[in-house]
């Protein structure tokens, strides 16, 4: 079926050239400048599962992202880590590579007699204090909607 479809177009060019006449405009090239969707960045995957964390006390955590990030986005403003145990995020040491950022506490995390609940949360949306994005300069699609924003979160649970 392709091929005599191809074949009746030809001979249709033909036709229409070999008589001085002008080739209709469906036979024309034509450019149309096409704008490609800009894919934002997202959470690959975070370390470890819950599981593993929920005895370590004081484990760092992983998070991968799907493209290479800005570096200068990802700081202790736009990495948050809070535990249910304290009103004060958790200070740490953040650690930066292309598509990951690594988070370990300088001590324990806060707890409470049961334990407590960590959570991470990555800015992709403006605060005052900026925002992470990836180095074409796209923000954080946090929310997973597939549109630049949102925040990320990510809640374990430590147990005492």
């Amino acid at each position: 079926m392709g091929v005599l479809a191809g074949a009746a177009i030809i001979h249709a060019v033909k036709k229409h050239m070999c008589c001085n006449r002008v080739i209709p405009g469906a036979f024309k090239s034509f450019s149309t400048s096409f704008k490609h969707r800009q894919i934002p960045p997202k959470v690959k995957s975070i370390y470890p599962d819950r599981q593993t964390f929920a005895f370590r006390h004081d484990h760092p955590i992983w998070v991968e992202f799907d493209k290479p990030m800005n570096n200068a986005t990802i700081t202790k403003e736009t990495v948050i880590v809070r535990s249910s145990a304290s009103k004060e995020p958790v200070d740490g040491l953040l650690d930066i590579g292309s598509r990951m950022l690594m988070f370990r506490p300088y001590g324990e995390y806060p707890m409470d007699e049961s334990g407590a609940k960590i959570t991470i949360t990555l800015l992709g949306s403006e605060t005052g204090s900026g925002f992470i994005m990836d180095e074409r300069g796209i923000a954080l699609d946090g929310d997973e909607d597939g549109k630049p924003g949102g925040n990320y979160e990510y809640t374990y649970k430590i147990i005492r």
